[in-house]
């Protein structure tokens, strides 16, 4: 019996990776710079998007492309856009901060002395055989530039702007007839009319009854 199976369009093909085969400590994270060392865009730079623990890759902005089929739209007028696959974490080298060459790291646990005065022990990377630091990039929470952010002064979020007359509805009149049930009126008047109706057949029966 031929047994159907679904499209990987609606459920895509999860890689499965042996626990044992995970990377443990990982070297790369999100925002670094790398260097790709093998497949197609072998010996091209390219910034970390996403990193995946559990199937040990990587995704590399603007790098291994492919061809997607999606339905047209404005950002797609041909039905076809690229997107990024995933690549292996074998194939992208860390760059040497000072000369932007690929370079293996070493893994060190390093105190540092914070602004506050407290101590603390973390691990770093640095340049295999020498003391040059390889920084961790800092975070991007968003796309919006400086002058964008925290455009709004705590004094106008705390500012009161709605003043109550009480000569208008709290609603607009067109709002509250757009939620009004046109039909209110002639149910509670067809529900009215059937009530006296059946309090009519009820006396009508006791007095033929008596």
């Amino acid at each position: 019996m031929h047994r159907a199976r679904a499209s990987t369009r609606m459920i895509p093909k999860i890689n499965w990776v042996n626990p044992k085969d995970k990377i443990k400590h990982w070297n790369i994270v999100t925002g670094d710079k790398v260097a790709i060392v093998a497949g197609k865009d072998k010996d091209t730079i390219g910034e970390i998007k996403s990193v995946d623990r559990k199937t040990n890759t990587v995704i590399v902005e603007g790098k291994k492309l492919a061809k997607k089929h999606v339905p047209k739209q404005p950002a797609a007028p041909e039905g076809i856009i690229r997107k990024e696959l995933p690549i292996h974490y074998s194939n992208v080298m860390l760059l040497h901060p000072d000369t932007q060459i690929p370079t293996r790291i070493d893994r060190r646990k390093v105190e540092k002395t914070l602004e506050d005065g407290r101590i603390i022990s973390r691990w770093s990377r640095f340049v295999k055989g020498t003391d040059i630091e390889i920084p961790k990039p800092r975070r991007k929470y968003n796309d919006q530039s400086g002058e964008e952010l925290f455009t709004t002064l705590p004094e106008d979020v705390l500012a009161v702007t709605y003043q109550p007359d009480p000569l208008q509805p709290p609603f607009p009149q067109d709002l509250v007839k757009e939620l009004r049930n046109p039909y209110k009126k002639k149910f509670q008047i067809n529900l009215n009319a059937t009530s006296t109706k059946s309090v009519e057949a009820e006396t009508s029966q006791t007095t033929s009854s008596t």
